[in-house]
């Protein structure tokens, strides 16, 4: 709601942008923007009806350019399509296909939302609220603007992707790159392990929060662990099929990584306290069985997602 009726919204017509801000002006509205919004219906620092054509032009030109870069987006989808063609058979790559599809569909609804709300600004723009037009033009910007980043992130992943599928020195190497990664992260765990010492807080000291946490990661680096064998299996296949560079080296590297990780395991569990254990096992059970569900190719925002549901509270 805004300080003035729709009825009585000419009423901010005429009016400069500092008078309208204060007549518009609710509690927790910052007077800095109710002026940057009824400076869009503004000509020369005075709110004017007259200036809702320009503005809504201005907003239908950003919406436009969002538009053009999702069709954009889309283009550059059908090329991966057909280029991953061969190959789409392989998980590894249908899994991103069907990833990129659901976002371009999220991004179209939001580009086609545009148009909606545009002509509902015009629909208003003959007797409708002063402020709430401007404010409905500027939510509109804000979201076309949003919708260009999205289309555009979208296409650089989609150009990225489309030289993964085109050249298997460079699948091989962010393999290798996703290993070391790994291993870094359970060299991590085994400092931890290694620091853990008993305090006289108990169960709900820090040291039992920070063994909580390890054993957190360790069940997540199990599922990357898997993850990461699944893609090196559908390499070793794609790779077969067209005798291109096979990822022989990878495999040494994974499997340290895979034994760096059970001893690490085993030195988290030796080193649990008995009230540890007895304080979190029922949400790494229940964290254990979310993520025994999940096959790879392993969507790793729905891991951070059921790590934030099911993992044990650590204050």
């Amino acid at each position: 709601m805004t300080g003035t009726d729709a009825g009585d919204s000419a009423e901010l017509d005429g009016l400069p942008v500092e008078r309208a801000a204060a007549a518009v002006a609710v509690d927790g509205e910052g007077s800095d923007e109710l002026r940057e919004t009824l400076a869009i219906v503004a000509r020369d620092g005075v709110v004017r009806r007259a200036a809702v054509d320009d503005a809504v032009g201005n907003a239908s030109m950003v919406a436009t350019t969002a538009e053009t870069r999702v069709e954009l987006a889309a283009e550059k989808l059908d090329s991966a399509r057909e280029t991953a063609a061969p190959v789409a058979d392989l998980d590894l790559v249908s899994s991103r296909l069907d990833d990129y599809g659901t976002r371009l569909a999220t991004i179209e609804d939001r580009a086609d939302a545009l148009g909606d709300a545009i002509q509902e600004v015009l629909a208003m723009k003959a007797d409708g609220d002063l402020y709430e037009i401007a404010r409905r033009i500027r939510r509109v910007t804000s979201a076309a603007t949003e919708v260009q980043r999205a289309a555009d992130d979208l296409q650089l992943e989609l150009d990225s992707f489309e030289e993964w599928l085109t050249d298997a020195d460079r699948r091989v190497e962010e393999l290798s790159e996703d290993v070391d990664a790994l291993a870094e992260s359970v060299d991590e765990l085994d400092e931890v392990a290694e620091t853990l010492a008993v305090d006289d807080e108990g169960p709900e000291g820090e040291a039992a929060n920070r063994w909580a946490a390890a054993m957190v990661r360790h069940r997540v680096a199990s599922l990357m662990i898997a993850d990461l064998r699944a893609e090196l299996a559908a390499l070793r296949t794609w790779s077969e099929r067209e005798n291109e560079t096979r990822p022989s080296a990878v495999e040494p590297e994974l499997e340290a990584a895979e034994a760096s990780h059970e001893s690490v395991g085993e030195r988290l569990t030796a080193t649990a306290e008995p009230e540890w254990a007895e304080r979190f096992d029922d949400q790494l059970t229940a964290l254990d069985e979310a993520l025994d569900a999940m096959e790879p190719p392993v969507s790793w925002a729905e891991v951070e997602a059921v790590v934030e549901e099911h993992g044990p509270a650590i204050e």
